[in-house]
């Protein structure tokens, strides 16, 4: 759980720029407005950072939960786990001996019940990891406004505290490890696509969280541009750009394209990337890709 107040949350600082402002905005209405809403888009381009920005903005406690299969109601709401044994033993008269036991087992409660209860700001990032059969427990919760509760024999709801918002998060239908999410769900929440950002975002996001000069993080945005547009626009996506950023920063490696170095790291960390893009290409084909936009001068193909 998160305090608004905390600063350095997640992946950090979120860097606000023109091309985040819009969503932001409109994000908060609808948040503020009591209605849900979610991110959905490729892998890496900040809807985690995006949302958490979002979350601290409201001055609400933050509660993040993590979408994966092996995610359950159990997890959401609470189990049993364990017991709690009490023993009394009375031998005060010395000719009687008197022996009393309590077994309890102990109720574990579920990360999403005290944000319902106390109106937190529920992130829950890469919902759609998780089984549908889990995630079906927000639909009364968005449409009724309560929380139904199993197992603990104590109540069969909980009602939700008005201030309660969440704010979900996804990759598309076609990314490996997601589930087809229910249209039952999506009906119920806003969903606002979020794609790479534009290149002076990305460029002021490589100065501000790594330190880089303008011309350094100019450069190496120039490059992943370049390679972006082999493909399908958004991969390598933007947590490459600052791994080559921070690596070269924390290493003290110059970002000179004739540097081997340079060259060396950048090899490194989009071949993968760059062999998912080009898949007919060899592994040593793809390099010389890489190598080739590294070396180009200009910004345009």
């Amino acid at each position: 759980m998160l305090n608004p107040s905390e600063k350095g949350i997640g992946t950090g600082e979120f860097v606000k720029t023109p091309f985040f402002e819009d969503i932001i905005s409109r994000s908060k209405q609808y948040l503020k407005a009591g209605f849900p809403i979610h991110f959905v888009g490729p892998t890496g381009v900040g809807k985690t950072s995006l949302a958490i920005y979002i979350a601290k903005q409201l001055n609400k406690k933050v509660t993040i939960i993590r979408g994966h299969h092996e995610l359950t109601n159990k997890d959401l709401l609470g189990q049993y786990y364990g017991v709690r044994k009490k023993e009394l033993i009375d031998n005060y008269i010395h000719s009687v001996f008197k022996k009393e036991q309590e077994v309890k087992p102990i109720w574990v409660q579920g990360q999403l019940i005290e944000a319902v209860k106390n109106g937190h700001v529920v992130i829950y990032d890469e919902f759609s990891r998780s089984l549908p059969e889990t995630n079906n427990i927000f639909l009364s919760l968005l449409e009724e406004k309560v929380l139904p509760v199993y197992g603990n024999g104590k109540e069969s709801f909980i009602k939700c505290h008005p201030d309660f918002s969440i704010i979900f998060t996804s990759n598309p239908d076609e990314y490996v490890g997601t589930f087809h999410t229910q249209d039952a769900l999506l009906d119920r929440l806003i969903t606002i696509h979020v794609d790479s950002c534009d290149k002076e975002t990305e460029i002021e996001i490589l100065k501000q969280k790594t330190g880089l000069s303008h011309s350094e993080a100019q450069e190496v945005g120039r490059l992943v541009s370049n390679l972006r547009s082999y493909g399908n626009g958004f991969s390598p996506s933007l947590r490459a750009t600052l791994m080559i950023a921070s690596i070269s920063k924390k290493t003290n490696i110059p970002i000179i394209p004739e540097n081997p170095s340079y060259q060396a790291l950048c090899i490194d960390i989009l071949s993968r990337p760059m062999n998912q893009l080009l898949p007919k290409l060899s592994f040593a084909e793809v390099r010389k890709v890489i190598l080739k936009e590294i070396l180009r001068k200009d910004e345009k193909k």
